[in-house]
């Protein structure tokens, strides 16, 4: 089942925010789409493969259609798969939070910032009924990650790129940890072996052997995952591990294959083997 989630709230009070931390669970998100583009947009979503969809809808959407009533209308046509999401903070911290950024509040022009905070908090009442409340004032961004995960039941997306390579075609530049495992015995000087690489159940047998490339790749597993793990509660989207032997084709392909194996389990694991048919 589809989910569909509406970004609803008073502006200043972290819909942005929320929005960044949507696309980091794995959400499609559209800002500001006018409500009366929303049944055409909703049709091509509902025929497409995206499964988790979050649309920003607030007072700047209201001026191109009635705000209320296509909130009411995909309550209505998608029941159990829409969730509303309203965001508010008290008028104190929104007034702070305005002064801060130096921005203009949508509403505000003939009215003054203070009048505009209340104007829109009445526009916005009768969605407000409709959604889960986020009071924002005393809440930092982990805080409010930590919240809308615990509202939406959503596991956040936590990517590892484990990519192998060889040291003597370059060290790879967008890495965030490499593991060197030129310490291991190297199938390259057995005639049988050299042609094959990491993945061939031949190296393979080799490699498992060796108890002690066991007690490295654990190690190494462990290590990846207590930084994804901690990397994830300060909001990193993923981290890139890249694993190193001479020549990129047997050592590092396996180990970067074991590691896979192991992390898989718990975190989204994408493999890369940068030299493996240099």
């Amino acid at each position: 089942m589809k989910k569909i989630l509406i970004v609803s709230g008073l502006s200043g009070a972290g819909k942005s925010t929320v929005i960044k931390i949507l696309e980091d669970m794995g959400f499609f998100c559209i800002d500001n789409l006018p409500p009366a583009l929303l049944n055409d947009f909703m049709a091509i979503v509902m025929s497409s493969s995206i499964d988790r969809i979050a649309l920003v809808l607030d007072v700047r959407s209201a001026q191109f259609g009635d705000l209320t009533e296509a909130v009411k209308k995909l309550l209505q046509s998608y029941g159990e798969s829409v969730t509303v999401l309203f965001l508010e903070a008290s008028k104190e911290e929104l007034i702070r939070r305005f002064s801060i950024t130096r921005r203009k509040h949508p509403l505000e022009g003939k009215v003054s910032l203070s009048e505009a905070i209340d104007l829109e908090r009445d526009l916005l009442q009768e969605i407000r009924n409709m959604s889960l409340i986020i009071d924002t004032t005393e809440m930092d961004v982990q805080s409010l990650r930590e919240k809308v995960s615990c509202l939406l039941s959503v596991q956040r997306i936590f990517l590892i790129r484990l990519r192998s390579f060889g040291f003597k075609y370059g060290l790879p530049v967008d890495t965030d940890f490499v593991l060197d495992t030129r310490f291991m015995p190297n199938p390259y000087y057995c005639p049988d072996l050299a042609p094959l690489d990491g993945r061939d159940e031949r190296i393979k047998s080799f490699f498992e052997s060796h108890e002690k490339i066991a007690e490295y790749i654990q190690h190494a597993a462990s290590m990846i995952k207590t930084a994804a793990e901690e990397y994830k509660k300060v909001g990193r989207a993923g981290i890139t591990v890249s694993i190193g032997c001479t020549g990129g084709r047997h050592r590092s392909v396996y180990v970067a294959e074991k590691l896979a194996e192991k992390l898989s389990k718990e975190f989204e694991v994408h493999i890369e083997h940068r030299d493996v048919n240099k």
